[in-house]
Order: C-alpha cells, then sequence, then structure tokens
C-alpha cells in the first residue's frame, strides 16, 4: 500500500495540473507500555482558486497502522464563499474501518469579523463498527482565531456526544509566519476527548498534549512539513512521534 501511496504521488501532478500543492508524508508514534508503534503513511491533494482563495478543494489518501491492524482511508473536502461566510463540507470513508471510522460527514461555518478575527462553526459525524459493536460520534466545534503582523492565535472548544453523553476538550495555538510560505506554530490541548480502540469500540479518556509543527519552503516550488506531537491518553498510555512531509507546488 505504501507504494501505491508514493506511486500516485508522482502521477497525481501530471494527471491533475490545476492542482495548488500535492504532499506526500508518513509519521511515527510510540506508544507507553512496549507497544506497537503506530504509523501513517498519508497522500494529500489540495486546490486552491486563483482569484479567490476561499474557494478550495482536496482529497487525501492515508494508510494507518495501529493496535496490530492497517486501515486505509480516503476523504474529500471543499468550500466556498457564500453571503460573507467560507462555508465548506467533508466526508472520508474506510473499506477496512479496523479503528478508523467506517465513514465521517462534517460542515463548517467560518466568518471573518474585522481586524484580523475569524470565527467558526462546525459539526461532524463519525461511524465505528466492529465485533465490539457501533457507535455514531457527533462532534461539534467552536473556534476563534487572529492574524496579526506574522502571527495567528487560535482557540477552539469541541463537544463531543456518544450513546447520549457529552464530553469537551480544548485547543490554543499560536504560528509564526515567516518567508513567503513558512511558518512554526506550537499547540496544546487538554480535556475529555473519544479514543477509537478498534473493533467498534471507542472510550472516554482524558487527554493532555502538546505539539509542534512546522512548513519550510526549500525552493520555490518544494517544501517540508513536520510534526513533533506528546500526548497522554488518560490511563490508557502515553504516545511521542512525529512526522514528516514533502510538499510540491504549483
Amino acid at each position: 500500500m505504501r507504494r501505491v501511496v508514493a506511486a500516485l504521488a508522482l502521477l497525481l501532478p501530471l494527471a491533475v495540473p490545476a492542482a495548488s500543492t500535492v504532499e506526500l508524508s508518513h509519521g511515527a508514534e510510540a506508544l507507553s507500555g512496549d507497544r506497537p508503534a503506530w504509523r501513517t503513511t498519508a497522500l494529500d491533494l489540495a486546490w486552491t482558486g486563483d482569484r479567490d482563495r476561499a474557494l478550495a478543494a482536496g482529497g487525501s489518501l492515508r494508510e494507518a497502522s495501529r493496535f496490530r491492524e492497517d486501515d486505509v482511508e480516503g476523504a474529500v473536502w471543499a468550500q466556498a464563499p457564500v453571503a460573507g461566510f467560507v462555508i465548506g463540507v467533508e466526508g472520508s470513508a474506510s473499506p477496512t474501518w479496523e479503528f478508523l471510522p467506517r465513514w465521517s460527514a462534517g460542515a463548517r461555518a467560518e466568518r471573518g469579523l474585522g481586524a484580523g478575527w475569524i470565527a467558526s462553526l462546525g459539526g461532524r459525524l463519525l461511524r465505528y463498527d466492529g465485533e465490539l459493536g457501533a457507535s455514531t460520534v457527533a462532534l461539534t466545534t467552536l473556534g476563534l482565531e487572529r492574524y496579526f503582523g506574522r502571527w495567528r492565535a487560535a482557540a477552539s472548544g469541541t463537544a463531543a456526544g456518544l450513546h447520549g453523553a457529552w464530553s469537551g476538550s480544548g485547543r490554543l495555538a499560536l504560528d509564526l509566519y515567516y518567508g513567503e510560505r513558512g511558518r512554526v506554530g506550537v499547540a496544546v490541548a487538554a480535556g475529555r476527548e473519544l479514543e477509537s480502540l478498534g473493533a467498534g469500540e471507542v472510550l472516554r479518556t482524558d487527554v493532555l498534549g502538546a505539539a509542534l509543527t512546522g512548513v519550510h519552503p526549500f525552493s520555490a516550488r518544494w517544501a517540508l512539513t513536520w510534526d513533533l506531537t506528546a500526548q497522554r491518553q488518560g490511563e490508557l498510555y502515553s504516545r511521542v512521534g512525529g512526522r514528516l512531509g514533502v510538499r510540491r507546488s504549483f
């Protein structure tokens, strides 16, 4: 499967010349308690309108390994300006659904408030199926961000519903933009989130996490993307890892 993803990364720029970016990435996370590492290989494609960057669409294909199981997932998304808002929709499906959602669907709206402020509201449904049962998770996210100079500050809160009960978590992020396309950022998150353990089992756990992320251009068309992450998933496990990607712009 990883060879297929890599081959698509080479062919897609020829097949879809209107794309803004194509990115191939690979990530790994080490888990506590001698558990097997998590691994993800992904191919992401995004197109952005020439005249209005709010008009955009994209898709992704990823292969993930967790809990000694492998999953494949495809996703698509699109957004467009509508009556002063930017409205976005997204969806995903997995033909294997060992621990990834069998399907998901979501929508999001954001609006500029002036002086660099942007507010957003989104919702998403995720369906998990497996030997231990089936669960439909509902997520609602409210966000507020501000751009000032070369900086971006953002805060968001997410409510997660499962079997009639709700829990919540929050996230804070700060990004610094440099050059024409470079970025480095830090984010922290805490609260109670839902974790898929495979076979259709979804649990609520206390979460505390942090991440360093970045995009570093090394030519006019090529850039390196990277993440460093650490997260404690309640009493289940802790995980530490990273991701590296290569992005091609058109």
